[in-house]
Order: structure tokens, then C-alpha cells, then sequence
């Protein structure tokens, strides 16, 4: 049941990404600023969506209960792919830029929803000692596709903006082939996993102490070494979002009314980090499946850092090739980064609370998602006078690159609480590279 699993995902992976593509911070932020001209909140917004989605995991992970997890992903895809095609038919001016938004957060939540429950299919398909080499493959060949997808489309929409009505229902139609394929993948252990999930109560679940079945709360008072690595991991996502929305709207700003505006905007907040991350990948995955999270961690933190070190250096002096270097740096932070997002809670959780762990992270990124990317974008380029309840406030021009720095000392701290959380989970031992439960 692995192998044809695996190929059924493979031709998901090659294909589904074109359409994920075009809804991609570095791509549609770039098409709604230079053709439907959207304010800086909603360019916020736009980058901030894939991460405040995520506060929808656990009602995703709740309404997948008892239910085949194959299908449930698959209604989730032709939803997505229907939205995507429908940025055809918006205006460019008017309320097309609202509608685009809201068209960006929408497959947001979506996806939300297909990580939530495709990490639940992975954990049941595939060994721990290989899972993340297993699915760093699935992983590549998205973000090829990912990466090298920006840089044909830039070029096609400075040639002629119109073509966005053509290349968004394209990529749509070439994704249902992948939903077509994912459709046919069959999950080990499901029948028993589904009756674990009709049957809460079974004796055989994971309970509190107080013999109730756990929760989001519960998990986090009486699993301390989870609640730690949430913390830390918390307030280290905090600061990269808050960096990289802040530098993804400098970047294009910068670049605005440049020869190939498009094209190298969509490079350096797209193809850059997305291939650095493709090509770091396999490296990456070979260090998670040796080490315990919170170890893997440490070394990861190290990425955060010097990208947003970078960010600063670059965005002070307003070279060009510093900002093409900070992408590539940022392509490390998102190698090492993607993996662990979505197999990082393994290590923590019983194989039947995967859902519940998942969904836990997942609405703590969305927490801090529906903050960090706004604040970044308020911490660079500050806000016009405005007038609210009869009462004028005055503009700010907020403080520059130096939210660079506020960010680089935030992963700093992060760093040495990873530190510690590893030290304390290796007197424990609880620090073996492994599922728990």
C-alpha cells in the first residue's frame, strides 16, 4: 500500500504546485501590487494568510474525524482549484483588490485544512526512521515547481499584465490532474484509525489523568516538553513573519516602476528562497530524521538569524545584490523550516492525538500570523493620517530597517530556548529521534 501511495503522491506533488504557485506570497503579492495596485494592509494580508489560516487546523482536524481522510483532502483540492481560476474574472481596479484578498485567504484555509489531515496520512503510510527523506521528496518536487514557476510567470505578466486571466485557470486545470491522482491513495490502518476517531471513549485512547480524553488545553498543561517547543517555536515563527512580510513589501517597493519589475520581484521573494530551500532540502531531511525536533531546532535557529541579519545589512544600504542575497538566505530558513512544520509534533504526540498536536501548532502559527505580517509591514512603512470616530490621527513613517533588528534579537532569544528545552529533554530522556507513544 506504500509504494502505489507514493507514486499517487508524487503526481500530486508535480502537479497541484502550479496552481499553489500563483497564489504564493511572492507571486500573487507581486500581481496585486503592480496590477491591482492593493494597499499596504492588504499586502499584509496577503502574506499573512497562509499562517492565520492556520487557526482554522483544529476545526479542520474536528470535521475529519471518522471520516476517509483520502476523500476529505480531495474535496478540499477542487475547492481550491475553483477559487484559484475564478482570479480570472476579477477587475483590476474597484473591488478586485478586496476580492482578491479575500480570494488569497480563502485557499489559505483551505490548505489549512489538506496539511492538517495529509500529515495524518503520512504518519500512517509512512516509517518514522524515513519519513521525512519519504516526504522531503514530495516536498522537492513542490517546490521546484514553486521556485521555477515565478520566474516564467514574471516575465509573461511584464510583457502583458492581461495574461493573469489566462495563466490562473491553466494552472488550475493542470492541478485537477494531481487531485485526480491523490484521490486514489489508500491510507494503512485506516479502518482501525476511523474507529478510534467514531470512538473517542475506547479504552485503549490516550486519557488526562483525570481519565477525561484530551484536548488542545490538556495536551499543553500536562505535556510540558510540547508546551516548551511551542513557545520557543512561537515566538521564533513571530519574528520571521514579521521580518520577511517586512522585507517581501520593501523589496517590491523598492523595485516599483524598475525595468522588469514583476520579474524580479517575484525572483527574490519567490524563486530565490523557494529554490535554495528546494536544493538544502535533502540535507535537511537527513538531519531531522537523526535528531529529535528540539535539537534540530537549534541548529535550524541559526538560519533565522543570520537571514534576518541579512535583511537588516541589505535594506539599510538598498544594494540590489544584497537583496538578491537575503532571498537566498530566507531559502534556508524555508529548507529547514518546511519539514519540521509538518512532522515536528511527532515527536511529542501519540500516533492517535497526531490530529489534535497538528492542529495545536497549526492554530498557534495562525495566532501569531494574524499579527506578525501586519506589525512588520507597520514596523517598516508606518501609516497615513487617518480620521476614525471623529478623531484625526496623525501618520507615522514608522522605523526602517531597523525592524530588522527587533527581529534578528527575537530569533537570538528563541535560539537559547531551544537550548534549554533540549537540555532538559535530554536529563529527561526524552530526546531519542523517534515517534512518541
Amino acid at each position: 500500500m506504500t509504494r502505489p501511495a507514493y507514486a499517487h503522491e508524487l503526481v500530486a506533488s508535480g502537479t497541484m504546485p502550479f496552481s499553489s504557485a500563483m497564489i504564493e506570497g511572492g507571486v500573487v503579492g507581486v500581481v496585486a501590487k503592480n496590477i491591482f495596485e492593493v494597499s499596504n494592509l492588504g499586502f499584509a494580508a496577503i502574506y499573512a494568510a497562509p499562517m492565520f489560516a492556520n487557526v482554522t487546523s483544529l476545526m479542520w482536524a474536528r470535521a475529519s474525524r471518522g471520516h476517509r481522510k483520502t476523500p476529505f483532502v480531495v474535496t478540499l483540492m477542487a475547492m481550491l482549484l475553483v477559487l484559484v481560476a475564478s482570479v480570472a474574472l476579477l477587475p483590476t481596479t474597484g473591488w478586485g483588490a478586496t476580492a482578491l484578498v479575500g480570494i488569497v485567504v480563502s485557499t489559505r484555509v483551505l490548505m489549512a485544512g489538506m496539511i492538517a489531515v495529509r500529515s495524518t496520512i503520512w504518519r500512517q503510510n509512512y516509517p518514522r526512521s524515513a519519513r521525512a527523506q519519504v516526504t522531503s521528496r514530495f516536498v522537492l518536487v513542490a517546490s521546484v515547481i514553486l521556485a521555477v514557476w515565478p520566474a516564467v510567470v514574471g516575465p509573461i505578466l511584464d510583457h502583458n499584465p492581461v495574461w493573469f486571466r489566462y495563466l490562473y485557470p491553466a494552472t488550475a486545470l493542470l492541478g485537477s490532474v494531481g487531485a485526480m491522482s491523490f484521490f486514489r491513495i489508500r491510507v494503512r490502518g485506516e479502518r482501525a484509525l476511523l474507529k478510534h476517531e467514531r470512538e473517542p471513549h475506547h479504552d485503549d485512547a490516550p486519557r488526562q489523568p483525570s481519565g477525561r480524553p484530551h484536548n488542545a488545553v490538556s495536551v499543553l498543561r500536562h505535556d510540558r516538553f510540547f508546551r516548551g517547543y511551542m513557545f520557543w517555536q512561537f515566538l521564533a515563527g513571530a519574528a520571521n513573519m514579521t521580518g520577511s512580510t517586512a522585507f517581501a513589501l520593501y523589496v517590491v517597493n523598492t523595485l516599483k516602476d524598475m525595468p522588469m519589475e514583476n520579474m524580479q520581484g517575484m525572483l527574490i521573494n519567490a524563486t530565490l528562497p523557494l529554490g535554495l530551500a528546494v536544493l538544502s532540502m535533502p540535507w535537511w531531511a537527513h538531519r531531522m530524521d537523526a535528531l529529535h525536533i528540539a535539537r534540530y531546532r537549534i541548529l535550524h535557529g541559526l538560519t533565522w538569524i543570520i537571514n534576518q541579519s541579512i535583511n537588516f545589512v541589505a535594506a539599510t544600504v538598498g544594494w540590489l545584490p544584497l537583496m538578491y542575497f537575503a532571498g537566498t538566505t530566507h531559502g534556508l530558513v524555508r529548507g529547514g523550516g518546511i519539514l519540521a512544520w509538518q512532522l515536528g509534533h511527532n515527536d511529542f504526540a501519540d500516533k492517535r492525538l497526531v490530529p489534535l498536536y497538528m492542529g495545536i501548532h497549526q492554530t498557534l502559527t495562525g495566532v501569531r500570523g494574524a499579527f506578525a505580517p501586519f506589525l512588520g509591514t507597520l514596523l517598516l512603512a508606518g501609516w497615513e493620517p487617518f480620521s476614525l470616530f471623529g478623531k484625526e490621527f496623525r501618520g507615522w513613517n514608522g522605523i526602517g530597517p531597523n525592524v530588522f533588528l527587533i527581529t534578528a534579537g527575537l530569533s537570538v532569544v528563541a535560539w537559547c530556548g531551544f537550548v534549554h528545552l533540549s537540555i532538559q529533554m535530554k536529563k529527561a530522556g526524552r530526546d531519542a529521534a523517534e515517534d512518541a507513544g
